[in-house]
């Protein structure tokens, strides 16, 4: 990233992601928050 802003986007954007990526492992799926490599496919 060229700017703070553009670094600072992807950092948040990338820590969304894996937080809602766990938000449907638990609740919707009911299995193990931490994993990830199955979440969506």
């Amino acid at each position: 990233a060229k700017s703070f802003e553009g670094f600072k986007t992807r950092i948040l954007s990338k820590i969304t992601a894996l937080t809602v990526i766990q938000y449907i492992n638990k609740f919707i799926f009911d299995r193990n928050i931490n994993n990830i490599k199955i979440s969506i496919i």
